[in-house]
């Protein structure tokens, strides 16, 4: 069973997200933070992680730029309400992310993109 770790600030967004993967098969868990979320990959090996980026604290852009030194393999979804996303695929593929989702989130999108990561 892949684990997926949704790392979002916003509890009932998260659940929704836990619950709707979990109906998919996927085992999750969640990190309010970024702080708290390296501390989860640092102690359990995820197969897909999915953050936001606007967090108190440790925001995802940071968690990020950690993840890849410490696992530049992982696969990583950022989740971003900003509505001005276009033009940026080339910042974010350097960036070590595999795919950019708009909030609020299309879960038949989040089920395509989670499968093609996984596959």
């Amino acid at each position: 069973m892949a684990s997926i770790l949704i790392v979002d600030d916003e509890p009932e967004a998260t659940a929704t997200l836990s619950k709707f993967l979990e109906t998919r098969g996927y085992q999750t868990e969640t990190a309010a933070n970024g702080s708290e979320a390296l501390e989860r990959v640092r102690a359990i090996q995820y197969d897909v992680v999915m953050t936001d980026l606007r967090m108190p604290g440790m925001d995802g852009a940071d968690f990020l730029a950690r993840v890849r030194l410490e696992q530049p393999e992982l696969p990583v979804v950022v989740m971003t309400g900003h509505t001005n996303l276009e033009g940026q695929d080339d910042v974010w593929a350097r960036a070590g992310v595999q795919a950019v989702l708009q909030k609020p989130l299309n879960l038949r999108e989040v089920s395509e993109i989670i499968h093609e990561l996984l596959v």
